[in-house]
């Protein structure tokens, strides 16, 4: 009896001992295994752009000068950049009370939108004799540099319309160019052979899918901001028109 409780506890153990040391052979042969054949290596994001070829250089360029017009356009279309409105009392004070030299000194000390604008019109005003026949004088001269100083901020925001056709145009020159190479390549003989055609390939999808990244942002900031500008033009004629009924008033009392 007790040789078998003997038996039975070695049959026991020798189980337990196969049972773990199992997966330790099995561990060992993958080591084994992966010592002779590596896993494939990932394929990292600097690695995805080199496949676009040398058309992502000026991709590049875009997508820089879109997060750099993007920044200006906001600090451009602000509304305290626009509008000053804390030069407004001063500004309003000054023309009710007829000190024109003094509404000249605050415009050229704060360049701005609402201050050249109405510093150009108070040059056409004569400080000695003012009269109500100079307001038209003073309003076709705030309606020329109105013009120039509104064309010169949107211009500077026009320029992402411009990169969000251009990008889209690069990706679709490089879509063809991968495209170009590749058919030279079935054409050697390559046609049976996927690894042969994946870089060309590659560039064609990349240089596409990089165009478009950049050029539905850039066209989405741009009629943002085009947008939010203009509507600050909208406000910038009222405030003017305000500041010369102020001054017109003045005159006439």
């Amino acid at each position: 009896m007790n040789k078998i409780k003997k038996i039975t506890v070695m049959a026991a153990i020798a189980v337990c001992m196969a049972t773990f040391a199992a997966p330790l052979f099995a561990q060992d042969a993958v080591e084994e295994g992966a010592a002779v054949e590596a896993p494939p290596s990932k394929t990292t994001f600097m690695d995805i752009l080199k496949q676009g070829g040398m058309l992502m250089y000026p991709l590049g360029i875009c997508f820089i000068a879109t997060l750099g017009l993007g920044a200006y356009g906001f600090i451009v279309a602000r509304d305290n950049k626009m509008l000053t409105p804390e030069l407004i009392p001063t500004l309003d004070d000054s023309l009710r009370s007829l000190n024109i030299e003094q509404a000249k000194t605050t415009c050229a000390s704060n360049p701005g939108l609402v201050t050249n604008i109405l510093g150009a019109g108070l040059q056409r005003l004569d400080e000695e004799s003012i009269a109500v026949d100079d307001i038209p004088n003073m309003e076709k001269a705030m309606e020329e540099a109105s013009v120039e100083e509104t064309a010169s901020g949107l211009k500077t925001i026009s320029y992402l319309s411009i990169i969000a056709q251009v990008s889209p145009m690069l990706g679709l020159l490089g879509t063809v160019s991968g495209m170009i190479k590749a058919f030279q390549k079935i054409g050697e003989g390559g046609m049976g052979k996927p690894e042969v055609l994946a870089g060309n390939i590659g560039e064609a999808m990349v240089t596409t899918a990089t165009g478009l990244i950049i050029g539905i942002p850039a066209m989405v900031l741009y009629f943002y901001l085009k947008g939010k500008y203009n509507t600050n033009i909208t406000r910038l004629g009222r405030v003017l028109g305000n500041l010369l009924h102020t001054l017109t008033v003045a005159i006439k009392k």
